[in-house]
């Protein structure tokens, strides 16, 4: 994909209008594409006042509604609101390429313009669309970590942005509305591993989840995804294969796209280990696998030689949020950037007595 002009693209702003976060959202598109096609893709009753001028067409849905999915924290799966602003905000788009974003994400420049899709090998067997659609970095993720305990997350690609072709992007959200409360409180009647570091999520899987299998199951027909906890072998290498000939995740720095809500503020995906997200790396990885079993992949070398070595993890991770996190926690950081560096200095040392004996 060549560098591209903002007016080949159309922009659906999906979601519920807070309207100072909504605002900036808007006037960051007029300003970075300023020729794009703005589509704000809301609910029936929402209060446009103050935006006029910030977009060209307004789409208001009737609100399919939200279910608890957790109940120790009353959170909502909002699924199929995501489902129906998404879809029929793109069936209003005019352009060729169809950028869909959260209503509380904001550009910070026109990065969206040179991404490009440098993985040019694809396997037509696990391909569905045209072109690889482009996700956002966070939460597009292969483990989720709860107490140092890693769980693997099959066929999770984040739903906060997407980029590609218009008819790709209507084939991704083809899909149907899911039956709630059942998909939301699903685990309610259903039993549950004790090994699940979520005991009190009751979905049968989240939107990224869904979305993503849901697509997959249009190309392997043989896939039983039937829940989150559903985790075979066969299922890994469909999520794996479906995802890199389909996907392309970029990193926030390359999309030039930061969120808006103060909860996600400190998340820093490159803080955790390469090999639990869809990092360049990893991607790269299934690349080589799924994609082209010929390439030449340097990058991650000594990177996976590095987290062969005990504490490195760890130092890592306290050193990012040392430089990157919150003033108040940079004091007890610093002793933590201490102990684990005498800790991996000490595995380090170790290591290297072994390797010459």
């Amino acid at each position: 994909m060549r560098k591209l002009n903002s007016n080949s693209i159309s922009v659906i702003i999906q979601g519920a209008i807070e309207y100072g976060i909504t605002r900036r959202c808007l006037k960051s598109i007029r300003k970075f594409l300023p020729d794009a096609e703005i589509i704000l893709s809301s609910w029936e009753g929402a209060k446009l006042d103050g935006l006029e001028g910030l977009y060209d067409i307004a789409v208001l849905n009737k609100d399919p509604s939200a279910v608890i999915f957790d109940d120790s924290d009353k959170r909502l799966n909002n699924l199929n609101r995501i489902l129906v602003s998404s879809k029929n905000g793109i069936a209003k788009a005019s352009r060729k390429y169809v950028l869909r974003l959260r209503s509380d994400l904001e550009l910070k420049n026109d990065n969206i313009l040179k991404l490009k899709d440098d993985l040019p090998e694809r396997n037509p067997a696990a391909s569905l669309f045209r072109q690889r659609i482009f996700a956002y970095e966070i939460f597009s993720i292969k483990y989720d970590t709860k107490k140092r305990i890693r769980q693997r997350m099959l066929f999770h690609i984040s739903d906060w942005c997407y980029f590609g072709l218009k008819e790709d992007l209507q084939e991704f959200f083809n899909l149907p509305q899911v039956k709630e409360p059942d998909f939301s409180r699903y685990f309610e009647n259903q039993p549950k591993s004790e090994n699940d570091i979520h005991q009190t999520r009751l979905w049968k899987m989240s939107p990224e989840q869904y979305f993503t299998s849901s697509n997959a199951a249009k190309v392997f027909k043989n896939l039983k995804f039937d829940n989150y906890l559903d985790i075979t072998p066969e299922n890994v290498g469909i999520s794996e294969d479906f995802i890199i000939n389909n996907f392309r995740v970029f990193s926030q720095k390359e999309w030039g796209i930061s969120t808006l809500k103060k909860e996600y503020k400190d998340i820093k995906m490159y803080i955790n280990s390469p090999f639990v997200y869809y990092s360049k790396i990893e991607q790269l990885h299934d690349y080589k696998k799924y994609c082209n079993i010929s390439a030449i992949i340097k990058e991650g070398e000594f990177t996976k030689k590095m987290y062969n070595i005990q504490y490195y993890d760890a130092l890592r991770k306290h050193f990012f949020r040392l430089l990157y996190g919150r003033l108040a926690k940079k004091f007890a950081e610093f002793f933590s950037v201490v102990f684990y560096f005498y800790l991996f200095l000490s595995a380090l040392i170790k290591e290297l007595l072994c390797r010459k004996k």
